[in-house]
């Protein structure tokens, strides 16, 4: 494995920062913000193939462009470096402190003695191990879908049949199946995602399989388990803009009547666009949650 490390000035807020990081969404393993003493940051990457320091330059300086970032601020070559296959894990999750959502209690099971018993009294423990797939649940599209999955149980919604589409750890699919106790389909089109996502089922006492939390592998809305288990009356995605975009027909195609979807992964100037996108399909907005330059959106699909 490798790291791809830049260095970026204090200036930058951290969404910014966050921002950037997505330049490489598709190509990395896992991504991380440092704020550094002096307030400077530290933007890396995890790969599991030597990256191109140009191909770094470039993702960024276009990412940069498209969300009005300065350019400057990473006008720094990247430094790549060999990593051993068997520290970044634990290094990463040793900086994952346990934290609250709502109702939820995430917490990591690198944290000793840290049991279902210990979660606070009133709270729901999830319990996050450290894994390759992307979601700890500290970043805002993750917080946003968890706030608007509790709305939707604040309002009375029963989802009897849940998807997850784009599932990374698993860990909105078990916020959802906790919340309802109804059969939850967790897709991504990782075969590592879906081996965390079953482990992490396991872990938080989730029965793996049909009626419960099933995970699988395959080409989003192409995945056979998807056509298999429709209708669903929740579906919930947090990917990034673009696919939640291209995707909005499939969505709507196995959304049941009066069902709801949960989108993030967008920033917030992009909102409209993905709103626009599912409101053309005959969904309403229902709720938007703007979590600093992020946004998650709830809407219903309508009779």
């Amino acid at each position: 494995m490798y790291t791809a490390r830049v260095h970026l000035p204090a200036e930058l807020t951290d969404d910014q920062a966050q921002c950037l990081g997505e330049s490489m969404a598709d190509l990395c393993l896992a991504s991380t913000v440092f704020r550094q003493k002096d307030r400077s940051l530290i933007l890396q990457w995890i790969f599991e193939d030597e990256p191109g320091g140009d191909l770094i330059t470039a993702r960024l300086s276009l990412q940069a462009a498209a969300y009005g970032i300065p350019d400057a601020s990473i006008a720094a070559a990247p430094a790549i470096e060999k990593t051993p296959d068997e520290n970044w894990l634990q290094k990463c999750y040793r900086e994952f402190p346990p934290f609250s959502i709502g109702p939820f209690y995430i917490y990591g099971s690198h944290h000793e003695g840290k049991t279902e018993a210990e979660v606070p009294d009133g709270q729901i423990g999830l319990l996050i191990d450290a894994t390759t797939a992307f979601g700890s649940g500290e970043h805002e599209t993750t917080k946003g879908c968890m706030q608007a999955l509790l709305d939707l149980k604040g309002k009375g919604v029963c989802p009897w049949n849940i998807l997850d589409m784009g599932t990374g750890s698993g860990i909105l699919a078990l916020a959802a199946w906790k919340l309802w106790k109804a059969p939850v389909l967790a897709v991504d089109n990782d075969d590592e995602a879906v081996r965390v996502t079953e482990r992490h089922a396991e872990m938080n006492g989730v029965t793996v399989g049909k009626g419960c939390l099933l995970a699988a592998c395959g080409d989003g809305f192409k995945t056979p388990e998807v056509n298999v288990h429709k209708p669903y009356e929740l579906i919930i995605m947090n990917i990034l803009a673009g696919p939640v975009i291209e995707m909005a027909p499939e969505t709507v195609a196995v959304l049941d009547e009066n069902g709801y979807v949960i989108l993030s992964g967008m920033l917030r100037e992009q909102a409209d666009l993905v709103t626009a996108a599912y409101e053309g399909l005959g969904l309403t907005l229902t709720g938007r949650y703007d979590l600093g330059e992020w946004t998650a959106l709830a809407l219903q699909k309508r009779r």
